[in-house]
C-alpha cells in the first residue's frame, strides 16, 4: 500500500501521517453491511467491496450497481432434436447454444445423445463435441459405441441407446458456440444400416484450464 514507515531519525511530518490515512482510507477491505444499509457510493469506490451479513454474499461496486462476485463457472445449455436417420458412413453437425465470454479460459462441454438404432443391423456409430465448429473430444477421437445385430429376419424392433461425450478447448473473449458432431462408421458388419439420431442434450461451462 505504500505507506511512510518512519525510523528514530526521521522528523514527524504531518504530510506523512495525513498521507497514510488517506492510503488506509483508499483501500478500506471488505465494507461490513447488510442488503438494507449499503453504503452510498460513487465512483471514487469502483472496485470496492462489501459483506452483507443477512445474505452472506460478497458484492463488488462497479461505480454506478452492485454486481455478486463470480463464484462458480458460467454454464450455458443446449437441446436439439435432430431425429434424422442415416445409413453408413455419414456424419451430421450441429449447433446447439451461442453466448458471449467476457474473460478467457476454457469451454468445459458434456454431451448426451440419444441414438435409435433397428436391430437388424450391427452399427458402428461415434459422437464427438465441437466448439466454435471444431472438434474437441477430451481422450480418444470420439465417444464409440458399436449395436450389435440381434435379428436376421422380420421387421425387427428399434432398441434406443444413450451415449455421453466430453470436450475441452481454449476459448478467448468473445462469441462463442458449442455443438455436436454426430457420425456413422463405414465398418458396420451389415450392407445395412439403419440409425436414427433423436436427440442431444448439453451444457458448456467456462473454466480455468488455461491458467498456469
Amino acid at each position: 500500500m505504500g505507506l511512510k514507515t518512519h525510523d528514530q531519525s526521521d522528523p514527524f511530518l504531518r504530510q506523512d501521517f495525513n498521507d497514510n490515512s488517506a492510503r488506509l482510507d483508499a483501500y478500506p477491505g471488505a465494507y461490513i453491511c447488510t442488503s438494507q444499509s449499503r453504503p452510498a457510493w460513487g465512483s471514487a469506490q469502483t472496485g470496492m467491496r462489501i459483506y452483507e451479513t443477512d445474505t452472506r454474499r460478497e458484492l463488488v461496486w462497479t461505480g454506478t450497481a452492485w454486481r455478486e462476485v463470480l463464484q462458480a463457472a458460467p454454464i450455458w445449455p443446449g437441446y436439439i432434436r435432430p431425429e434424422v436417420s442415416m445409413g453408413k458412413d455419414v456424419h451430421v453437425y450441429y449447433r446447439m447454444a451461442t453466448f458471449n465470454v467476457n474473460r478467457p479460459g476454457s469451454l468445459f462441454v458434456l454431451l448426451q445423445a440419444e441414438v435409435q438404432c433397428q436391430s437388424l443391423y450391427t452399427a458402428n456409430f461415434a459422437l464427438r463435441p465441437q466448439v466454435d465448429g471444431n472438434d474437441c473430444m477430451v481422450g480418444s477421437s470420439a465417444s464409440y459405441m458399436r449395436v450389435p445385430q440381434i435379428h436376421t429376419s422380420g421387421g425387427g424392433w428399434s432398441r434406443t441407446w444413450m451415449m455421453p461425450a466430453m470436450g475441452l478447448r481454449a476459448v478467448g473473449v468473445g462469441s462463442h458456440n458449442f455443438g455436436a458432431h454426430f457420425y456413422t462408421s463405414p465398418d458396420a458388419t451389415t450392407q445395412t444400416v439403419s440409425v436414427r439420431l433423436t436427440t442431444v442434450r448439453g451444457v458448456a461451462l467456462l473454466v480455468n484450464s488455461t491458467d498456469t
